[in-house]
């Protein structure tokens, strides 16, 4: 009996896989696709769509070779959601590379007793600390340390500016790639001017 394909079968695309797995073998059969969800405004704007991508990349890479986490599933999901209501990039990819590093058990430690005007983030230890005590860590500004304050209290309504939100998923995605041992392949267009190492 053929198969059943509908809908196209792409990134960007959400639906039900049907395959058959043999021991052993490194291909599957697929035999069955089905389209639930299709996110288009990324794939017709240029900064929604390398924010996408570096999603679904860290995505991919926090969940090798283990069952998928549903709370990675769901802020995968609810990204895409807020880039597709038109939602500012810099601020869903960074919301979203948060809760990626919290669902793998990477989140960033953020003490709020550090002041906002000292902060820097230490990435052997993955905290915030105070620049004075620790030069060799990456400093950072006021509004990556507001971004990063809030993003731990769970505030939906935090008012940030667009470059403190860039800044911020700068830094998750330079911690992602620590974490990582290496850099994953979207970074490079999703950051072209470099992370901080």
């Amino acid at each position: 009996m053929p198969g059943s394909f509908g809908g196209g079968f792409e990134p960007l695309t959400m639906g039900t896989l049907v395959f058959f797995h043999k021991a052993g073998r490194e291909l599957e059969t697929l035999s069955e696709w089905q389209e639930s969800k299709s996110w288009r405004t990324p794939r017709r704007n240029e900064q929604a769509n390398r924010a996408a991508l570096a999603m679904v990349d860290l995505a991919e890479k926090l969940n090798r070779g283990a069952e998928v986490d549903q709370h990675a599933f769901w802020a995968l999901h609810d990204g895409l959601e807020a880039l597709e209501r038109g939602g500012l990039p810099d601020e869903a990819l960074c919301r979203t590379l948060w809760l990626l590093l919290q669902a793998a058990g990477f989140g960033p430690l953020v003490d709020e007793s550090v002041s906002p005007n000292q902060a820097a983030f230490d990435p052997e230890a993955g905290q915030l600390c105070d620049f004075e005590t620790n030069s060799k860590a990456w400093r950072l500004s006021p509004g990556t340390v507001m971004v990063l304050q809030s993003l731990v209290r769970e505030n939906e309504g935090s008012p940030h500016d667009s470059d403190a939100w860039a800044k911020s998923a700068r830094l998750l995605a330079a911690w992602s790639s620590r974490i990582l041992g290496e850099a994953p392949p979207s970074w490079s267009w999703t950051f072209p001017s470099g992370l901080p190492e």
